[in-house]
C-alpha cells in the first residue's frame, strides 16, 4: 500500500490507525513538517521522494515494494474497515479498480466531488486516493507519468489502462475543503493538470467565473444558488491553472 505525503502530519494519523498491521510504505515528498517521523511512529516504512510530485511519490513507493498488488491511498483519506480486502479482492478480478470516496463535511465539495462510481462509469478513470491496479500492469505503463506535476496523473494512468471496475465495498472518507482558498488552490491545479492531459481549456471561457450560473452547471450544482461562490471561486482557480499550462505549453 504507497501513500504519498507532503506536510501529512496532521492528517496522517488517523490514516495509518484505521490500517491496523498492513504492509504501508508512506513516501515523504519534500515534508517540511514532521511526516516522516509521525509515519514511522505509526508503524510504516518511510520512502523520500524530495521532488513535490504525487505521481514521482507513488512510483518511488511502488518500486520498494514487490507486492503483485498495488493499492493507492492519499494521506488524508481514511478507510474503512475491510477497505483493503474489498480492493483486493476486486483486483483478482480486474487489473485496475477504484474505490468508493464519501466526502465528510457536506457543504460544496460534498455536493459534487468524488462521485467514483459515476466517473469510472462514464469516463473510465478513478482518482488515486483510492486506487488498486497489478504490478504488471503498472510496470507495463512505466507507472505514473511524471510530466503531470500538479494534477491529472492518476486520470492519464487509467485512461492508458483501459477498463477500470468500480470497487463499493472499498471505502474511503475524505474530509471536505474547509475554506475558499482551499478551493482555489485546487481548482488551479485541476485546471493545469485537465489542461496538461488535453481534456479541457477552462482558460478559454473566463465570465462563469464573475456571471451566469454556468460555474455551477460545470459541478452538476444547477439547483444549489447557494453554492454559487463557493462553485465560482474553484472555476476562477481552473481558470488561472488551466492560462498557466497553456502558457507553459505544459504536455
Amino acid at each position: 500500500m504507497i501513500i504519498p505525503a507532503r506536510n501529512a502530519a496532521r492528517v496522517l494519523p488517523r490514516t495509518l490507525a484505521a490500517l491496523g498491521d498492513a504492509d504501508v510504505v508512506v513516501v515523504d515528498n519534500g515534508s517540511t513538517d514532521t511526516t516522516a517521523a509521525t509515519a514511522r511512529a505509526h508503524g510504516a516504512r518511510v520512502v523520500t521522494e524530495p521532488v513535490p510530485n504525487r505521481g514521482r511519490a507513488r512510483n518511488a513507493g511502488v518500486r520498494a515494494t514487490d507486492s503483485e498488488l498495488i493499492a493507492f491511498l492519499d494521506a488524508d483519506c481514511v478507510p474503512d474497515p475491510g477497505w483493503l480486502d474489498a480492493l483486493t479482492a476486486c483486483l483478482r478480478d480486474h487489473d485496475v479498480a477504484g474505490g468508493r470516496v464519501i466526502v465528510e463535511g457536506g457543504g460544496f465539495d460534498g455536493a459534487w466531488r468524488l462521485k467514483q462510481e459515476e466517473t469510472i462509469a462514464s469516463q473510465g478513470w478513478s482518482g488515486a486516493g483510492n486506487l488498486g491496479i497489478r504490478r504488471e500492469l503498472f510496470e507495463r505503463l512505466n507507472g505514473f507519468d511524471e510530466r503531470f506535476t500538479r494534477a491529472a496523473e492518476d486520470v492519464d494512468l487509467c485512461l492508458r489502462a483501459g477498463a477500470i471496475a468500480y470497487c463499493p465495498d472499498a471505502v474511503v472518507r475524505h474530509a471536505a475543503a474547509t475554506s475558499v482558498r482551499a478551493i482555489v488552490a485546487r481548482g488551479f491545479r485541476h485546471g493545469y493538470g485537465t489542461t496538461q492531459l488535453g481534456t479541457r481549456s477552462d482558460w478559454r471561457h473566463p465570465k462563469p467565473m464573475l456571471a451566469g450560473d454556468w460555474a455551477l452547471r460545470r459541478f452538476g450544482l444547477e439547483d444549489r444558488r447557494d453554492l454559487l461562490w463557493h462553485a465560482r471561486a474553484d472555476y476562477a482557480g481552473r481558470v488561472a491553472g488551466s492560462l498557466w499550462a497553456a502558457l507553459r505549453r505544459a504536455r
